[in-house]
């Protein structure tokens, strides 16, 4: 196991008031060495002042660790060491945080140069989960495909949720758990169904917080929806519905990717 960051220089953060939180972002990686810096760039480079960040490595055989190490000055607390998945780095990352408000930057993703300063605005109402909005990007030519706008109503049918662009209150993560184990994909629709659940409203911020490559383990479609189908029989009850959501969705998904590839073989 290796660790740094500026914890280990006495230059540790605490949270701040209601009016100006501290916010926690986590990136956890493993073999993210293409991409990772764009990713910390992104975090050093924004408006907003009042920011922790946090790397959590598993144990990467590329030229992470040496990209972490590089950029020690500007991260918090980092740590290197094998682990059992995305939800247990999660996890890890959850432990370490010391903010008023915690988020889940990729790897690969990026923020925009004001992205944490509109999310800090739209803070102003006590509220304990916001979500806004993401530029997807196509992961061969980087350009914009669309823009994915956060649907919290939606909630109960599938994750129509921007994961990077969502900051969570430290209480609802310690009131829910924190991300569970046993999904390889889904970990976050479990985590937000259960706070939704427990009575937490997840208000929605008309903004574009991030950019997201597309790609990656949630480019999964078939895999990501039967976790979330058995997120919502699990949570929510088996219903007829689910199983009807999850058909149409799946079929759905499946004529979008074939009509993709007809019109534009090339990507």
């Amino acid at each position: 196991m290796e660790r740094g960051g500026l914890r280990f220089k006495d230059l540790s953060k605490t949270g701040y008031s209601k009016q100006s939180p501290l916010i926690s972002v986590v990136t956890v990686v493993y073999n993210g060495g293409q991409t990772l810096e764009r990713a910390i760039k992104s975090v050093i480079g924004q408006t907003l002042n009042n920011i922790e960040y946090i790397i959590i490595d598993g144990n990467s055989t590329d030229n992470t660790l040496e990209i972490i190490k590089k950029n020690d000055d500007y991260i918090d607390f980092w740590l290197s060491e094998p682990d059992d998945g995305i939800a247990d780095a999660f996890n890890k990352g959850l432990s370490y945080a010391r903010g008023d408000f915690i988020s889940f930057l990729g790897s690969d993703d990026w923020y925009e140069p004001d992205g944490l300063q509109k999310i800090a605005e739209a803070m102003i109402p006590e509220g304990k989960i916001y979500s806004g909005n993401a530029n997807l990007r196509n992961n061969v030519a980087g350009r914009p495909v669309k823009v994915h706008v956060s649907r919290p109503d939606r909630i109960f049918q599938t994750m129509r949720i921007a994961h990077p662009a969502t900051f969570v209150s430290r209480e609802v993560f310690e009131q829910t758990g924190g991300f569970s184990t046993v999904y390889r994909i889904a970990m976050d629709y479990d985590f937000l169904l259960k706070a939704k659940i427990r009575g937490y409203e997840i208000i929605a911020v008309n903004a574009i917080i991030v950019n997201i490559m597309q790609g990656g383990i949630s480019s999964d479609i078939v895999s990501a929806s039967k976790e979330e189908l058995h997120i919502k029989n699990k949570i929510l009850g088996k219903k007829l519905k689910h199983y009807i959501w999850f058909i149409a969705y799946i079929s759905v998904s499946k004529f979008r990717s074939l009509f993709k590839r007809s019109v534009f073989p090339s990507e």
